[in-house]
């Protein structure tokens, strides 16, 4: 089940030079301090792919083992980042950090909650589900409450 919708974005301090820009290309960022998880994912493949594709390094120069030590390191002004935007959504709003979209790289996440179905639910289990899905309701945006096939 389908849960919420994220999108990996690219984040800047506020006073970066790129904070102002409506869009960045893959290119514009080659010049970039990337601060990065030192975990390795499928998003991260991706970026690195997409870096490789346009021809443009990819400078890491910095690798923490939390999302909240690169939200701070960014914040500071030590780099930039791709992060998920669930992770920053409270930076992002009192403005301590800055999304910007980049041209050549979207990267959509489905968050989801998984259960077995021939399985009974506990009554803790079916009211969990029956939250999720009034705060999906609730808040719609990117909450889901959608059941995948």
């Amino acid at each position: 089940m389908v849960t919420y919708l994220d999108e990996l974005v690219l984040v800047v301090p506020p006073r970066h030079p790129l904070a102002a820009a409506r869009e960045v290309s893959i290119r514009q960022l080659g010049a970039e301090s990337f601060v990065a998880h030192i975990v390795s994912s499928p998003y991260r493949e991706k970026v690195l792919q997409t870096f490789q594709k346009h021809k443009t390094p990819l400078h890491m120069g910095l690798e923490l083992p939390t999302l909240q030590a690169i939200k701070q390191f960014v914040a500071m002004g030590n780099g930039v980042a791709f992060m998920p935007e669930i992770s920053v959504e409270a930076e992002l709003a009192r403005g301590e950090l800055i999304s910007i979209p980049v041209r050549e790289l979207r990267v959509q996440r489905k968050l989801r909650l998984i259960y077995r179905k021939e399985a009974g639910l506990s009554h803790a289990a079916r009211a969990f589900l029956k939250v999720a899905e009034a705060v999906a309701l609730e808040r719609a945006g990117r909450y889901r409450f959608q059941r995948e096939s």
